[in-house]
Parts: structure tokens; sequence; C-alpha cells
């Protein structure tokens, strides 16, 4: 049951994507989309299944959701700046960026965590080990996000 519930999930979340992503919304469009969000469903229960990963704890979402929002925005920011500069001096090269580990809060799950850290301009988490994420910065920079997310200070 739970993974007819899951493909289901996947199937419509997909289904929606496949439909706002499109010019003109027919029958024939959404037959095609249904077909090509079932497939995507299919592949992502496979993944989920071979990966056996779970969206871990739920401790600090409401937070880390209300400082998505301002992180997103401060990142596209910074990363405008970032990019206007290397245009300017193109052989300059920003020093501050890297790697970065990220320790969450207890209880906070790294699936989810990394996602919504992933989804912003300023880091990319590239591997994930018990409770502790590895992150790609663009700059020195400690988001709002990051802050929520290992219970930080506000």
């Amino acid at each position: 049951m739970r993974t007819a519930v899951e493909l289901l999930l996947w199937w419509g979340l997909l289904l929606l994507l496949y439909v706002v992503l499109i010019s003109s919304v027919s029958a024939l469009e959404v037959a095609v989309g249904g077909g090509i969000a079932a497939l995507g469903a299919l592949g992502a229960v496979a993944a989920r299944r071979a990966s056996d990963a779970a969206p871990g704890g739920w401790t600090g979402w409401a937070r880390a959701l209300w400082a998505f929002p301002a992180t997103l925005l401060s990142d596209t920011g910074r990363l405008a700046l970032l990019v206007l500069r290397t245009l300017r001096h193109p052989r300059r090269r920003p020093a501050d960026g890297g790697f970065r580990t990220v320790r969450l809060a207890p209880g906070t799950g790294a699936a989810w965590a990394g996602a919504l850290l992933s989804a912003t301009p300023g880091g990319f988490v590239v591997e994930a080990r018990d409770g502790v994420l590895t992150v790609h910065a663009l700059d020195a920079t400690v988001p709002a996000l990051q802050r929520a997310l290992t219970g930080g200070p506000r």
C-alpha cells in the first residue's frame, strides 16, 4: 500500500510539473504527460528503494521553511554580485567559496534538509552522513536556512 501511495504522489507531482511547463494544455499533452510522469514515478520509487533513503526526522522543518525565502533571495543577490564582479574582473577568482561541513540539529532529516539547502543558489549538498552534510558553498556567508537547520542563532 505504501508503494502505491508513493507512486501516486510522484505521478501527481510530476504530471503537475509537466502541465505547468508546457505551453498549451490539450488532452493529448496531458495523456503524454501522464505516461511520462508514470515512468518518472517508477524511477523515483526504484531509486529510493535502491538507496534506502528516508526523509528522516522533522525537527526544525517549520523554522527551515520560514528561513528558505530569505535565504533564496539573499543567495540570489550574492550570486548576481559575484557574476558581475567576475565579468568586470575575469581573472580575479573569489577565494571564500568552497566546501563546508554542516552538522544538522538532532532529529533533522538529512534528505529534506539537503534538498532545501540545494534548492538555493548559495550551496549544494554533495554528501550526507550521520546528520552531517558536506556543502559546496558560494561564499563564506552562513545563510539563515543553514542556521535554522543546525539550530544555530537566529
